[in-house]
């Protein structure tokens, strides 16, 4: 029975001194789904963090496609903290961040025009043969 003992402990003093795996990238990982829904977390050692949820959703009568919001931040190479949040579903890819280039802004003009068109909208012309 001491025999027994002794090597138990001595299993368990070796596997504890056993170095720990820091070549693993990831420090945090989860991924829960339930119901048509899910939710994912990740952090890796590097400071990056991605972390997004989403649903099955009917889009048509016979259509179905994800609807997923998330949240992913990195340390950029000059040390700099980039976070952009997403929305992606049936209206396609949407990112917003800080940093991210932002299209000009619409026209007057063109504003104008898309107005004029939305209250007067185009009646259908009849062609006779």
């Amino acid at each position: 029975m001491k025999l027994i003992l002794a090597c138990v402990l001595l299993f368990v003093a070796v596997t504890t001194a056993l170095p720990v795996d820091n070549d693993d990238p990831i420090v945090n990982d989860s991924n829960v789904e339930y119901n048509g829904k899910f939710h994912s977390h990740v952090e890796l050692r590097d400071g990056s963090v991605s972390t997004q949820e989403g649903e099955l959703k009917q889009i048509h009568d016979d259509q179905y496609g994800e609807a997923i919001k998330g949240h992913y931040s990195f340390v950029g190479d000059d040390g700099q903290t980039y976070a952009i949040t997403y929305t992606a579903d049936e209206n396609g890819f949407r990112a917003v961040g800080d940093h991210l280039p932002t299209p000009p802004p619409t026209p007057e003009s063109v504003l104008r025009t898309l107005e004029y068109l939305r209250t007067h909208p185009q009646k259908a012309i009849e062609q006779h043969h």
